[in-house]
């Protein structure tokens, strides 16, 4: 539910909008499903003024989790949640609702939906429509998933109405025994009354509790043999979304628990899924025989064997019952010609230890995790190899890196978003290898475009361009090249680098590079003809600039205007993700006719904590030289007050944003 984040702020600060009368009923009472809806229900009773609600959609009345765990793994979760339809604009985000549930392991239940009128007046207390139905594969990258959903329309949701859901999901038999994560917020993105979370557990059974930043004691209860830990708070502290956050900081408020479990407890438990898919049987042995053909080093066996499963083993999962969590054979595998991530993985450890190397699966999350705790299979949804290197002092392993589902990332390199994260190696044995991902060099990624053209007295010009991206740009432009050129595709490239370097020209020659070819540099080269390189304007020319060279510059304000309308920062700022580790660098070059010359702007210098950007315009005779150049940090959280910075070189940057240059030609005589 994304709503303007200005107008949250204004109706938070404007406390006078959610009433405050004494809670009428205990918390315990407040989350006890019932069926029938309850006109007196008190939470009514804090539904918010809309005469004075400005532009906010909606207001949450209570948002509740009522949990009971079990040692192992076994449990209930009630969710509840009362929001305060304001506008017509949030409608019909409370009016659709949508649960997904695992049928093989959980049960659903829908304790109530019901629809009530401020002073508590019921207008529909069951679903117009309700549909249950399973999961559908996505087509482009296909997952097959034991999962259902079930879909409801509440009738009677309008401007001012209040919207009361409570539903449960019982947890019959974890994949793995004592296994659980329960994570709850107490930083809302909407006004919030109420918040709380509560966990029922045996008294003698002591969860992993992880609280972050919490301003507010917990409350502890034990009656009949079990402890209840309470989290319960009034009107929390609103955190708006913001661009550029750490996946963690000082201000948003959050609980976890889980079991209190070493990572062994999690890899062993792998281990004995995939130890038997491990072993290279006739099918792959025989395979391996015409991957290796030609390798003479360790190395070149290993990048053809991750060539051959990256990019010829296609990615489909069948994540069904134990299936998201256990390998297929090897043969499987081979014999399908598709697989998932741990089925590649594991395909590649079977060939791997085959030749005698050692390597090892790595549990992580595709987004990336900060912190090693708290431990649960639900903490990761991905797994990659890890190639064993040396076994230095002190018995760390220094390791190879490679995800399998990546087909245009080579071996050795990883995706951005894994990057300094955390990831647990399961070793031979199954113990774990708790580890963090290496980053890159900031010069280690980027791009470098140069244009070289020659411009006729008439306004006519020829352009060479040269395009060239190392590192993960490179990756994003290897996938546009992944097909060879037939003479259809050749054509339309042709024309769109045309239109897109230089308007009116024709393409007269295209060299690009093969996608999928690790040993074929990303590199773009082209040659233009005839295009429409500047324009007379009474008694000067204006050189169009190209539109890859404004790239860097064109975004900018907008940008600013948009940092600039979501108010107060309370977040902090991760250096990293303003421009990212990476370095561009641009440069245009024109040949002028003779006795022309080019009215030049300022050079722009602008440098941050997170990068910096320059750019140089200068004459030589005939030559007119444009240049420009970003380069981001790799690292550093900033306090969010910083975001000032932010805005003002982005509009240092966006001084920059030039359409044209003027020229003055030779005068007659």
């Amino acid at each position: 539910m994304r709503r303007p984040l200005s107008a949250l702020l204004r109706f938070f600060a404007a406390s006078a909008l959610l009433t405050q009368p004494a809670i009428a009923q205990s918390p315990v009472a407040a989350l006890t499903p019932r069926k029938a809806a309850l006109p007196s229900d008190s939470i009514v009773t804090w539904a918010a003024d809309t005469s004075r609600s400005g532009a906010l959609g909606l207001a949450v009345l209570l948002d509740a989790m009522d949990a009971r765990i079990e040692p192992d793994g076994t449990g209930m979760r009630t969710m509840r949640s009362v929001v305060h339809v304001l506008q017509q604009s949030a409608v019909n985000g409370m009016a659709e609702h949508r649960f997904s549930w695992q049928p093989s392991r959980q049960d659903l239940t829908i304790d109530w939906v019901r629809v009530l009128r401020p002073d508590g007046t019921v207008i529909s207390d069951a679903p117009s429509t309700d549909q249950t139905a399973d999961a559908t594969a996505n087509m482009q990258n296909p997952m097959y998933v034991d999962s259902r959903t079930r879909r409801l329309s509440l009738p009677g949701v309008a401007a001012n109405t209040i919207v009361d859901i409570q539903y449960s999901i019982t947890d019959r038999a974890p994949w793995r025994a004592g296994d659980f994560l329960l994570a709850w917020s107490f930083s809302p993105v909407a006004p919030t009354r109420v918040s709380q979370f509560r966990v029922n557990a045996p008294e003698s059974f002591s969860p992993f509790i992880q609280e972050s930043n919490i301003a507010f004691k917990r409350r502890e209860l034990v009656q009949e043999g079990r402890r209840v830990y309470e989290w319960r708070i009034t009107q929390p502290r609103v955190v708006r979304p913001a661009p550029y956050v750490p996946s963690t900081d000082d201000v948003r408020m959050s609980v976890t628990l889980a079991a209190p479990q070493p990572w062994d407890s999690v890899t062993t438990w792998y281990d004995r899924l995939a130890r038997s898919r491990y072993v290279a049987d006739e099918v792959l042995i025989a395979r391996l025989d015409s991957i290796a053909r030609g390798a003479r080093t360790r190395s070149d066996s290993l990048r053809a064997l991750h060539k051959w499963i990256a990019q010829d083993v296609r990615y489909v999962s069948v994540s069904l019952g134990l299936g998201g969590y256990q390998p297929r054979t090897p043969a499987e595998v081979i014999t399908t010609g598709y697989g998932d991530c741990k089925d590649k993985t594991s395909l590649f450890i079977a060939a791997a230890r085959h030749w005698g190397i050692d390597a090892r699966p790595v549990l992580l999350h595709l987004n990336g995790v900060s912190e090693a705790s708290p431990v649960s299979i639900t903490r990761f949804n991905h797994v990659i190899v890890a190639v064993v290197n040396a076994m230095p002092r002190g018995g760390t392993s220094q390791y190879t890196f490679s995800d399998l589902t990546a087909g245009l990332i080579p071996f050795g390199s990883l995706p951005l978003s894994y990057r300094g994260s955390f990831g647990v190696a399961v070793r031979p044995d199954g113990s774990a290898d708790t580890l963090r991902f290496p980053d890159r060099a900031v010069d280690s990624t980027g791009s470098r475009v140069r244009m070289i053209g020659t411009l006729s007295p008439d306004g006519s010009m020829d352009l060479a361009v040269d395009d060239q991206a190392v590192g993960d740009l490179a990756w994003a432009m290897r996938a546009a090249f992944a097909e060879p050129l037939d003479s259809a595709r050749r054509a339309t490239g042709m024309r769109a680098v045309a239109a897109t370097y230089l308007p009116e020209s024709t393409a007269d020659s295209l060299q690009v590079f093969d996608g999928r070819d690790f040993t074929d540099s990303p590199r773009i080269r082209a040659v233009l003809r005839g295009g429409r390189g500047a324009r007379p304007a009474g008694p000067v020319w204006l050189l169009h600039l190209p539109d890859p060279f404004r790239a860097l510059t064109s975004r900018n304000a907008n940008s600013a205007r948009e940092l600039e309308a979501l108010g107060t920062r309370v977040l902090p700022i991760d250096a990293r993700q303003v421009l990212g580790p990476r370095t561009t660098h641009l440069e245009y070059r024109v040949t002028l006719p003779d006795g022309w010359s080019a009215q030049l702007p300022p050079p722009i210098v602008a440098t941050s904590f997170f990068g910096k950007y320059e750019s140089s315009y200068r004459q030589n005779g005939r030559d007119l030289i444009m240049l420009r150049t970003l380069q981001g940090v790799s690292g550093g959280i900033h306090p969010p007050q910083r975001i000032a910075e932010v805005i003002a070189w982005m509009r240092a940057v966006a001084a920059d944003d030039i359409e044209y240059i003027t020229l003055s030609p030779t005068r007659p005589r």
